[in-house]
C-alpha cells in the first residue's frame, strides 16, 4: 500500500501493518448450527417466499451470518438468504446482540442507501424469527461479481466515491431511533476502553493505560460532535461486489450506525484500505489526521485480539491485534506539530 502525505508534507507510516481479514481461519473454532439441517428447516419455514420446488443450499458462512443459495427450478434467477448463526449472542466485545433487531435495522438502512444512490443488492424480503426455533432472515437477488481478496487502485477509488455517498447521509431523529449512534465519539471511547481493558485482562498488555489515556485525549476532542453521519463500519473486500473495477453492490449492513466518519476511516486503516486512491475520491485527496485515525483504529485491533482470545482460541489473531495496538500507540505518541 502506498503511504499517505501528511498535512505538513511528510509521509505517514504505512497503514499496512496486517490487513484484517475475516476468512475461514478466523472461524475454525466457532460452533455453529448444522448447515444442511438449517437449509432443510428454512425450506419449510419460508416455503411461501419461493417458487414451488426451490431448493436452499448452504453456501457461505461469516462471523455472524449464514449465506445460503435459494435455487428455483428451471432458469429463474437465484436468490441469497442471509440468516443469523444465532438469534441472540453475548460477548465481551459486543455485549448482548439480538439479531432480529439487526435484520430489521439492515432492512431500513438498505432502503436509505438505495435512495442515496449507493449500490446494494435488491432486497426481496425479510422477517424476524417467530417463536422459539424460528429464524430471522433477509432475501436478496444474487449479484454476479468477481471474487477478489484485494482491491486495485481503481477499485479503491470507486469505493471512495461510494463511501462519500454513505457519509453524506446525516443524522435525523428517526434514523437515530433505528440505527443508534454507536460510532459517535463518546460511544467509541466507551467501547475502546471496554475492549482494550478486556484484552489486557485476558492476555496482558502493559501499555494499556497509556494507550487509553492517549485515545481519550484525541477522541475526546471530538466529544459533542453534532454532525453525525451514517457509517457502514465493515467495508472489506468480502462485503463489496465488483465487476471489474466497478463497485456494483455493498453488502452486510449489520454494523451501520450513526457517528463520526473518522471512526470508519480508522477501521478502514486497520483493514488496509485507507489509501491515497480512496482519499482522492472520498476527500478530494485531503489526508486525514493520522493521530485521530490511529485512535479510532485501536477499537478494531482490540476487537481482533479479543476474537482470538475469546471466540477462536487463536494466538496468532491475538498477536496481530497486539501488534496493531503497538502501531497505533506509536502514532499517538507523535507530536501534533509533526502531523
Amino acid at each position: 500500500m502506498r503511504s499517505l502525505p501528511t498535512q505538513g508534507g511528510l509521509e505517514l507510516a504505512l497503514w499496512s501493518l496486517e490487513a484484517i481479514q475475516d476468512g475461514n481461519t478466523m472461524l475454525r473454532s466457532l460452533e455453529v448450527p448444522d448447515e444442511p439441517s438449517l437449509a432443510r428447516a428454512l425450506e419449510l419455514e419460508l416455503a411461501d417466499q419461493f417458487p414451488p420446488g426451490s431448493r436452499i443450499i448452504p453456501w457461505r458462512r461469516g462471523a455472524d451470518f449464514f449465506a445460503l443459495r435459494a435455487v428455483p427450478p428451471g432458469a429463474a434467477t437465484e436468490r441469497v438468504l442471509r440468516v443469523p448463526l444465532r438469534e441472540v449472542t453475548t460477548s465481551v466485545y459486543d455485549g448482548t446482540v439480538d439479531f432480529g433487531d439487526v435484520v430489521e435495522r439492515e432492512a431500513v438502512v438498505h432502503g436509505l442507501l438505495e435512495r442515496q444512490g449507493v449500490p446494494v443488492a435488491s432486497l426481496l424480503g425479510w422477517g424476524r424469527a417467530s417463536g422459539t426455533g424460528g429464524h430471522s432472515w433477509m432475501m436478496f437477488e444474487r449479484v454476479d461479481h468477481d471474487d477478489r481478496t484485494s482491491l486495485s487502485p481503481p477499485a479503491l477509488a470507486a469505493l471512495g466515491r461510494v463511501l462519500r455517498r454513505v457519509h453524506a447521509i446525516a443524522r435525523t431523529p428517526d434514523l437515530e431511533a433505528v440505527v443508534g449512534r454507536q460510532t459517535a465519539p463518546e460511544a467509541m471511547l466507551e467501547r475502546v476502553e471496554t475492549r482494550v481493558s478486556a484484552l489486557a485482562e485476558r492476555v496482558g498488555y502493559p501499555a494499556s493505560d497509556e494507550l487509553l489515556c492517549r485515545v481519550q485525549a484525541v477522541i475526546g476532542e471530538r466529544a459533542g460532535l453534532r454532525d453525525l453521519r451514517l457509517t457502514h463500519m465493515d467495508l472489506r473486500s468480502e462485503n463489496l461486489c465488483f465487476q471489474g473495477d466497478d463497485l456494483v453492490a455493498v453488502l452486510d449492513l449489520s454494523n451501520c450506525t450513526l457517528g463520526d466518519p473518522a471512526a470508519e476511516l480508522g477501521r478502514m486503516a486497520a483493514y488496509g484500505t485507507l489509501t491515497r486512491d480512496l482519499l482522492e475520491t472520498y476527500a478530494d485527496g485531503k489526508p486525514p489526521d493520522d493521530r485521530l485515525i490511529a485512535a479510532y483504529a485501536v477499537d478494531t485491533y482490540a476487537l481482533l485480539g479479543l476474537l482470538g482470545a475469546e471466540e477462536f482460541a487463536d494466538q496468532e489473531l491475538v498477536n496481530r491485534g497486539l501488534r496493531g495496538l503497538d502501531d497505533c500507540l506509536q502514532r499517538l505518541r507523535m507530536k501534533l506539530s509533526a502531523i
